[in-house]
């Protein structure tokens, strides 16, 4: 079985070694993980590496997490991006909404809620997969 690539972007070492940390403990999702520290390193390493999932923070050095995710969803429409953030107000989820995210996790609910909504994410693009078979084309998350 092929493993899904994810990649983790905040520039806070700790917390991006500490969600590894968490989604290596949970080995059984089969998860190929990378990480990048700023807006553009993100950029750059999903035209590269194409994960099917990124979690992205959006307070990042050397831009907004969000236009990342607007510069990543341009080239891969099916990537999910998953918002990780210590801002956890609602005008923030809405902007994550505007901008295609699949979903918005506050920093403090990590270890609640990432790996089921890392879970849904797998296994909607495996039913979405198998639905489309061969051939290309986007779809919207």
């Amino acid at each position: 079985m092929m493993k899904s690539r994810i990649l983790i972007v905040d520039d806070h070492d700790d917390f991006r070694k500490a969600v590894r940390g968490h989604l290596e403990k949970n080995d059984y999702l089969g998860l190929e993980i990378y990480e990048a520290t700023t807006a553009e390193m993100a950029v750059a390493k999903a035209a590269c590496i194409k994960p099917e999932l990124i979690l992205m923070d959006i307070s990042l050095p050397s831009g907004s997490g969000f236009l990342a995710l607007r510069e990543i969803k341009k080239d891969h429409p099916e990537c999910d991006v998953i918002i990780l953030t210590m801002f956890e107000v609602e005008s923030l989820r809405e902007m994550a909404k505007e901008f295609q995210a699949t979903d918005f996790i506050g920093k403090s609910e990590v270890y609640e809620r990432l790996i089921p909504v890392i879970n849904r994410c797998l296994q909607n693009r495996d039913g979405k997969v198998k639905k489309k078979g061969e051939g290309g084309g986007s779809h919207e998350v």
